[in-house]
């Protein structure tokens, strides 16, 4: 089994902040942790806990694959991931719902 490099996952995190032009600061309060440790975070000098992982992938809207290993997941699982989130947060009714919206928006968008 490989290390966990933490320096490269915080080098990640930096380049997904930066994108998004935010500060530390900012990038800290979305993620909910203090901006001390997100800085440490960054520069690989603090381990994270898997809780902490998913609050940065949340607060900077990117997957944790792409933090962790610089991938981006294929779209189809990416869809998948997306409709069974739906699916488990919503009752059937409201999930039919959600799927005539997507099929309405792959009519729309076929048509362009």
């Amino acid at each position: 089994m490989e290390n966990i490099d933490y320096k490269k996952i915080g080098q990640r995190i930096r380049a997904f902040r930066e994108q998004q032009g935010l500060t530390q600061e900012t990038a800290s309060e979305r993620c909910g942790i203090t901006t001390a440790f997100y800085g440490n975070i960054e520069r690989g000098d603090r381990k994270m806990s898997m809780e902490t992982l998913v609050k940065i992938s949340t607060g900077l809207g990117v997957s944790a694959d792409s933090l962790l290993f610089g991938e981006e997941p294929q779209k189809k699982e990416l869809l998948d991931e997306i409709l069974g989130e739906i699916q488990r947060s919503s009752d059937e009714k409201q999930f039919e719902k959600y799927l005539v919206i997507i099929r309405t928006l792959a009519t729309v968008i076929d048509k362009l």
